[in-house]
Formats: structure tokens, C-alpha cells, sequence
């Protein structure tokens, strides 16, 4: 019995040093999805490909317990060599012909068990890409595990590193990493960019690599008038090889996911509802607008300065030759839409571009000041003319209006030019009715005025005085009237009118009261002989339905104040009262 022993206790060792020869790889679970709709932005109602930007990340989150494990290395000089474990994403985007390959996640264990790392950084899988593009993204990732000798470690740790930092946004909201259809080798395609470890050169037999290839979902799904970005998430545990424990159990680290990243600009502010905000810009600013090249960086002038494209534009047209802008507006816009801007970007640079002329400033006035300062209707159909048609169709400007810059559809031209024909119609008709007049007031003939009053007037007129200090009934020779005025047939108005012995008159212009217009209402001011009962004038107002007179007020300068309004405003359409009306009759502080 004794001679077995030593045999026995060889056996047991034997086995005991079996059991300590395990190794310490990485696992990968199944991916799980989570899907959620792309909002709508404020103001539209469908998804448009032409809305976003997306970009493609990969990122490591740690268990929040990982860090709490103690770790105990026991009979670590058993232990076989370390292993290494990659997961390597492979990005294919055949519009944008973007082909790449970017390391996500690197583990490298050593023979002893406390010793190990895990390299998993941010990573950006592509550029910002438009939302259309980028919809046919198709990510796929490989992931290899094997000895230390069997990948180039510090290569794939550098070019971690490289896709963690290359594409990332710099300064204040300005600077892009951004990928058309003309920048296809813009940005991480190059040879030096690709790690070598993942599929140039296979490594030796002995190192025993295993590699597994899978597809993910799409990250990114456009159909119709929605979108659906999906996160993709992958467990991710660290295992034994090789142990008789019975207890031994992969241990989690940590989730490995795979999303999108949206924005609706990456040359403007966004507001709190997500649309861009292009106020109070200029387009040397916008100019000025960092775009990364790969490590370097170019402002927006320089690149599209240096696109190839057969359609590039001069960014110094001549401001003054309209014909020569606008072909140049158009360039641009096809430029930077093959480029990859969005709608929100293009059309920003787009309106500050224009805005250098005269004739964008004209197509742009404010329609309420147009129609304040009666600005004729045949000049303004010049102003609209100019609204640089060859470049700019009616969806430019409903997005130019969404980035909160004040431009004119073509709705809103259609509404200020009613509003001004229905001006011009109105001042029409009271310089009618203000010739009609006048040439009454001024004839000497009191039987001729009667008759020239009687198409003027329906039936009589109600009569007002509110002047305070000249009594109306006895210039007629009628008793007072008690309430708001006298009605008088044309014989009594005539007889009014020669005895006031009018001397001079203004035009007639639109009654105003509080800053808006009396419908409806004129007033002009007229001025007295010596003679006259009444000194020195009034403004007198008349109110009409149609081709009639049917009131006629004496005012007083306090009324509706039309005294202040003719200083501030002498010119109202083609009526203008000079202000020096105000001291002839009086009526000055």
C-alpha cells in the first residue's frame, strides 16, 4: 500500500495542474434591438430624407459592479499564455462609397488572472451622413479571438484610438466630419487607416485564432415619410477556458451598443423644438465654418472651393449682375447638395449668399411695412420678379422661413399685393370722391354747386361741428339741432359752402385713429378767405358708401387726432399734406 502512494499523489498533482491550465477569453451574447421613431420637426408633418444628419457609434458602458469583484490570483505560473479578443465593426454604405473597417473593442488578457485590459472607447463608425444616404448603412462586425502573438495589438489599439478622435465634432457647433457622394475617399479609407490585423495578413497556425462573422439590423430605417433608428446592444462577458471548476460562470463586463446619432445642423444653433436657427448670421461667418479632413481641418469656403465638381461656383459673383448670382446660386446648391448638406444647411448659406444684392433685400421687404408706405403696386411686381427663380423653388423658401429668416413665399407676396390693390382701390376711390368735391367747394356758383352736389350725395348729408367755436346754424340761418349733427339736402350743403368762402384745400386722405385707418373715412384740410366766418380753416371729413357722400364733420384738431397723425405721416399713397397745413390753420401746441 505504501508503494502506491507516491503514484497516487503524481496522479493528483497531475490532475490539479490540468485543472489550473485555463486561459481567459472575451464572449459575445446575441444583440437585442431597440427601435424608436425619428420625431417629426416643428413644422412638418412627415420625416423627410433631406431632414437629418445620422451618424454611426459604437460604445462600451461597464457593468456598474465590475469594479467591485476581488481578485485572487492563486497558482498563476500554471496558467497558460494570454488571449486576445477583438470585435472589428466593417461599414459598407454603397451610395456614399464608404467601405471601412473600425476596431471597436479590444480585450487582451495575460497569464496572470488580475492582469487584463479592455481598450473600448467611443467609436465613430462613419461620418455625418444625410439621413437619406445613410439609411442604406449596413454594419456588419467580426469578432476574433486568439493568442497574443496573433494580432498586432499596438496597431489595433492605435487605430481605436483613430476612430475614437478622427471623427469627431470640433469647435462650437461648427465644425463637421461630413461624407457626400463627391468625398467617397475623403475620410478613413485610405490603407493606413484599415487595421492590418483583421483580414490582411492571417496569422500563423499555432496561434489558433477563431473568428466569427455576424450582420446587424439596420441601425438606421427609412420608409415613405418615417424613420426608425434602432440601438443595438451586445453583452459582453469575459470567460475561463480550460476549468474543472464546477462554479465557474462567464462573468458580464459590460454592453456593447451600436446607434445613431441624429442632428438637424451642423452649421446652425438648434432651438429647443430641434429646428436650426439661422438669424443673425452672415456669410462670411457661415464661411468660416470648420470641416474636418480627416486630422486636419478646412473652413466651408476652402471646400466647396476645392470640390471637384463640374457645376463649382464663384463665391464672389458680381452682387450687382443678377443674371450672374444666380447661376452662381444654383451652382452652389448643387454643389453642397452632392456634398451632403441638408436642406436646413444649404438653404441657410444659400439666403446669406443672396442676401449680398439688392434685388434678394427688395424680394424680402416686410409685407406690413409695404403696404404702410403704399409703395406702388407696379414696383413691387419688379421687386418680385427678382425672386431668383433659376436657383430657388418653393420649398427653399418654406425652409429658409422655418430657420426663423424673414423671407417672402410666394403666398405671402399673393397676400401683401392683394392687400395693396385693395389700398390702391380704396385711395382710388376717395380721390374720386376728393375731385368731386373740391371742384364744389371751390366753384362760386351756389346754383351750379347744387347741382354738382346732387350725384355726390345720397338724398342729404348728416352735418357735424365739432369745431366748439363757430356756430354752423347761423351760416344757414337754421335752428340748432339737438344730438349728433343736422341732416341738410344739397341746397343747405351748397349754401354752406359759399358761406365759409373756402380759399384753399389739401388732397384727401384716409381718416386714422389709434395708428389704424377709419373705414370708410377722408379727411382734408381746407382754408378760409379773411372774410370768412370761420378763421383761418379746418380739416374737414367725410364719410362715404360707394360714390356718396353721406357725412361731413368740421374737426377739431383733437379729434382722432389727426393732427399728430399728419405730422408723423404727411404722405399716405400719393396724398401728402404738408405739415405747414398745421400752423396755417392753427393747430400746432
Amino acid at each position: 500500500m505504501n508503494s502506491l502512494r507516491p503514484a497516487t499523489a503524481a496522479a493528483l498533482l497531475a490532475l490539479t495542474l490540468t485543472a489550473c491550465t485555463t486561459s481567459r477569453e472575451l464572449g459575445l451574447g446575441r444583440p437585442s434591438v431597440q427601435s424608436e421613431p425619428l420625431p417629426v420637426l416643428a413644422g412638418s408633418t412627415v420625416i423627410d430624407g433631406d431632414d437629418y444628419y445620422v451618424q454611426l457609434l459604437s460604445e462600451f458602458q461597464f457593468r456598474s459592479d465590475v469594479g467591485e469583484e476581488v481578485c485572487r490570483d492563486l497558482g498563476s505560473s500554471y496558467r497558460k499564455g494570454g488571449a486576445n479578443s477583438l470585435v472589428l465593426f466593417q461599414i459598407n454604405n454603397p451610395t456614399l462609397k464608404l467601405h471601412r473597417e473600425v476596431p471597436g473593442l479590444l480585450y487582451r488578457s495575460t497569464a496572470e488572472r488580475c492582469a487584463s485590459s479592455l481598450d473600448a472607447k467611443r467609436v465613430y463608425l462613419t461620418p455625418w451622413m444625410r439621413l437619406d444616404a445613410g439609411a442604406d448603412t449596413q454594419v456588419d462586425y467580426r469578432f476574433v479571438t486568439g493568442s497574443d502573438d496573433g494580432l498586432d495589438l499596438a496597431k489595433v489599439g492605435n487605430d481605436v484610438n483613430l476612430a475614437s478622435n478622427v471623427l469627431a465634432l470640433t469647435g462650437v457647433g461648427t465644425g463637421v466630419a461630413l461624407v457626400g457622394k463627391l468625398a467617397s475617399g475623403w475620410m478613413l479609407n485610405s490603407s493606413a487607416q484599415v487595421p492590418a490585423a483583421a483580414g490582411q495578413a492571417a496569422p500563423p497556425a499555432a496561434a489558433k485564432q477563431r473568428e466569427e462573422n455576424h450582420s446587424l439590423p439596420s441601425i438606421v430605417s427609412a420608409s415613405g415619410n418615417r424613420a426608425t433608428l434602432s440601438r443595438m446592444s451586445i453583452a459582453v462577458r469575459e470567460a475561463e477556458t480550460g476549468s474543472l471548476n464546477p462554479w465557474a460562470k462567464p462573468k458580464p463586463l459590460g454592453e456593447l451598443s451600436v446607434y445613431a446619432d441624429v442632428r438637424s445642423s451642423l452649421l446652425l444653433k438648434t432651438a429647443a423644438n430641434g429646428l436650426p436657427d439661422a438669424r443673425d448670421l452672415s456669410l462670411e461667418e457661415l464661411w468660416r465654418a470648420t470641416i474636418r479632413n480627416g486630422a486636419e481641418g478646412l473652413s466651408l469656403q476652402h471646400y466647396i472651393e476645392q470640390a471637384e465638381h463640374p457645376d463649382r461656383p464663384s463665391l464672389q459673383p458680381d452682387w450687382n449682375n443678377y443674371a450672374e448670382v444666380e447661376a452662381n446660386c444654383r451652382k452652389l446648391k448643387v454643389v453642397m447638395r452632392d456634398l451632403g448638406f441638408n436642406k436646413y444647411d444649404r438653404n441657410a448659406v444659400l439666403y446669406y449668399f443672396l442676401d449680398k444684392t439688392r434685388a434678394w433685400k427688395n424680394y424680402n421687404l416686410a409685407g406690413q411695412k409695404v403696404v404702410g408706405t403704399g409703395m406702388p403696386v407696379s414696383r413691387l411686381e419688379e421687386y418680385r420678379a427678382g425672386n431668383f427663380a433659376g436657383c430657388l423653388v418653393e420649398d427653399d423658401y418654406e425652409v429658409m422661413k422655418h430657420l426663423s429668416l424673414p423671407v417672402n413665399a410666394a403666398k405671402d407676396w399673393d397676400n401683401t399685393l392683394q392687400q395693396l390693390r385693395e389700398k390702391e382701390s380704396y385711395f382710388a376711390a376717395i380721390r374720386a370722391l376728393e375731385r368731386q368735391l373740391i371742384a364744389v367747394i371751390r366753384n362760386p356758383n351756389q346754383a351750379e354747386m347744387e347741382k354738382q352736389l346732387f350725384p355726390l350725395v345720397a338724398g342729404t348729408v348728416l352735418l357735424q361741428d365739432r369745431l366748439g367755436n363757430f356756430g354752423i346754424e347761423r351760416v344757414l340761418n337754421i335752428p340748432p339741432v339737438p344730438g349728433d349733427g343736422m341732416a341738410l339736402n344739397p341746397a343747405q350743403l351748397a349754401q354752406l359752402f359759399v358761406g365759409l368762402k373756402v380759399a384753399d384745400t389739401s388732397c384727401a386722405r384716409p381718416a386714422y385713429e389709434q395708428g389704424r385707418p377709419v373705414p370708410n373715412v377722408a379727411i382734408l384740410m381746407f382754408s378760409t378767405a379773411a372774410d370768412s366766418p370761420l378763421a383761418k380753416g379746418a380739416a374737414l371729413e367725410f364719410e362715404f358708401n360707394g360714390n356718396r357722400i353721406s357725412r361731413i364733420a368740421l374737426q377739431s384738431p383733437t379729434f382722432r387726432d389727426f393732427r399728430q397723425d399728419v405730422i408723423s405721416n404727411p404722405q399716405v399713397g400719393d396724398c401728402r399734406v404738408q405739415p405747414q397745413w398745421m400752423e396755417w390753420l392753427g393747430f400746432v401746441n
